[in-house]
């Protein structure tokens, strides 16, 4: 089920944004490591996602018609917990044990830790045959309500486990898996093109048996009108255009916040804030 987004909807979700960029990089900040660009890049995505789009009972959080979310690209984990926040999920204050010491809050989603994180990550390219296993586990119990939503980085393409599973998806016929791919054209090393083009992308899902589509993935009426748009049986894919580091003007495009450690001082969060109108 698709579900429509008003205008109304679409302010509750950009205040929602807003205030997630300013957790994670909090979050990030006071572990003194972790990874802003790439967690920044996909904010709206999972805003939409779980604040929107997918069916799920909070107060039943193992309902197995459920839509399930799997974090491929784990280390954007803490926006995955800032929204957790705001749904009632984590205490707000929970947020700064991010990548502490016996906390829930590990650099990537660990499952069970919390509710709805049904699959760990960390290992880049294992969560869409994750998505694969579940749906036909969903499928021989005759469960056929759930979707699996999972959201995968660009440089995770380059991984071979991806393809195999994306292959798997055509050949059982997994019509309610729908990956995400977070294209903001960065990697660790680089550029995605420098290090390992992954173009005509399109084309090279299509040729898996795919339906693919495309969004503005800071957009919140693209990404529902392209979700809206998938038409066929086939699994699906939605290749979401972002900006790394999104936000934050000395983050965005510049790779060097891939990962923010030591040079993430209290004078850089206090600007980054600034600019988020704190």
């Amino acid at each position: 089920m698709v579900r429509s987004l008003k205008n109304f909807h679409i302010k509750k979700l950009e205040k929602y944004s807003k205030e997630v960029r300013k957790d994670v990089l909090k979050m990030i900040q006071n572990a003194g490591s972790g990874n802003p660009g790439s967690a920044l890049s996909c904010v709206e995505i999972l805003v939409w996602l779980l604040h929107h789009e997918m069916r799920f009972k909070k107060e039943k959080p193992r309902w197995v018609k459920r839509d399930r979310l799997i974090l491929s690209k784990g280390h954007a984990a803490p926006v995955f917990y800032s929204i957790f926040s705001q749904i009632g999920l984590l205490k707000k204050n929970e947020l700064l044990g991010f990548r502490n010491f016996n906390t829930k809050l590990q650099t990537h989603p660990e499952f069970n830790s919390l509710p709805f994180i049904d699959f760990p990550s960390g290992s880049l390219g294992q969560g869409l045959s994750g998505a694969v296993g579940m749906a036909l586990a969903c499928n021989y119990m005759k469960i056929h309500e759930p979707r699996f939503f999972v959201l995968i980085g660009d440089g995770e393409v380059q991984e071979g486990q991806i393809w195999e599973a994306a292959m798997s998806a055509s050949n059982y016929h997994l019509s309610n898996i729908i990956a995400i791919l977070d294209y903001n054209r960065f990697q660790q090393d680089g550029k995605i093109d420098d290090v390992m083009n992954i173009e005509p992308i399109k084309a090279k899902w299509k040729s898996f048996n795919w339906e693919i589509k495309e969004a503005d993935g800071h957009s919140f009426s693209s990404l529902s009108k392209a979700i809206t748009n998938f038409k066929t049986k086939k699994p699906k894919l939605l290749i979401a255009k972002t900006v790394k580091g999104k936000g934050i003007s000395f983050m965005e495009n510049n790779n060097e916040w891939h990962v923010g450690g030591s040079k993430f001082t209290q004078k850089i969060l206090n600007e980054s804030l600034n600019e988020l109108g704190e």
